[in-house]
């Protein structure tokens, strides 16, 4: 039994209440502890995000594409254009409701793996 509340404690679902974009850190609700809200815990680098730089609202990087225009399998076209796409590492926000996996030393350390 105690394994199975060692996994409970561990592996948690919460509400993010404030976040460091800076130092890539987040503090986060759990609802299901007594509303208790986290230390700052780390954001788990990932694959970064791109959206468009009309919706960031600052200036973008330009990325390239290739569009093959393919008909019954005979290639007919292939043309290159940009794109203005604002570049970023992911980061939850306030509100985000994320996974998060805690160290089981006691100290409230841990990470946040993705939004749910």
């Amino acid at each position: 039994m105690a394994d199975l509340t060692e996994m409970k404690n561990a592996i948690r679902i919460g509400t993010v209440q404030s976040v460091n974009a800076d130092k890539m850190t987040a503090r986060v609700k759990f609802k299901d502890k007594g509303g208790i809200v986290s230390g700052d815990l780390h954001i788990i680098k990932r694959p970064v995000y791109v959206i468009p730089a009309m919706e960031s609202g600052t200036e973008g990087q330009t990325a390239k594409t290739k569009l093959k225009y393919d008909y019954n399998g005979e290639l007919l076209k292939e043309v290159s254009h940009y794109h203005e796409a604002f570049i970023t590492p992911w980061v939850p926000s306030v509100n985000d409701m994320v996974l998060c996996i805690m160290l089981p030393d006691g100290d409230g350390d841990g990470f946040i793996i993705g939004e749910v």
